[in-house]
């Protein structure tokens, strides 16, 4: 599996490269009233229409960010169900149900790792709460922790996964 890695604070993060098809430079969005707050708000690229998640914020590691804190992040944009279907359509079935354009908000771009799927440790046991649910495997580097993300379960749509 290759994965394509991020950080959060000092967090090392990754998600199935499949699932991304871009990455670019944190831009202003436009607020949505009345949204959860790890929903930083909507973009428009290239004519899509992209609903930003605050990770921070939604992994519960921090209190969302205000335009003055953030200073440079990234915006990972996710490809839809029917992207992924082109490529791989398990995974498309299992791990993409999101039907519409979203993009995560990080701090930092990383590198790609090649990982062997027998490397991928299940979560630790003692990480509790709602950050535990979003975690799919851990894998160490160099003696950093690479903590591989559940992205569905982050969007909050992993029991619309169909198998």
């Amino acid at each position: 599996m290759l994965v394509s890695t991020f950080t959060l604070g000092d967090l090392y993060l990754g998600i199935d490269i499949l699932l991304v098809r871009e990455i670019n430079r944190s831009m202003e969005c436009t607020p949505v009233p009345g949204s959860p707050d790890y929903i930083r708000g909507m973009l428009n690229i290239r004519g899509r229409v992209i609903t930003l998640f605050d990770l921070k914020s939604r992994l519960c590691w921090s209190k969302p960010d205000s335009g003055e804190s953030r200073g440079k992040q990234y915006n990972v944009i996710m490809k839809t169900r029917d992207e992924v279907l082109k490529i791989d359509h398990e995974l498309a079935m299992t791990k993409c149900p999101w039907e519409d354009p979203v993009g995560l908000a990080v701090d930092q771009l990383g590198d790609v790792r090649d990982i062997v799927d027998d490397n991928i440790l299940p979560p630790p046991a003692n990480l509790t709460g709602i950050a535990a649910d979003f975690v799919h495997g851990v894998v160490e580097f160099e003696r950093n922790l690479l903590i591989i993300l559940d992205v569905a379960t982050v969007l909050g749509l992993n029991n619309q996964a169909s198998s």
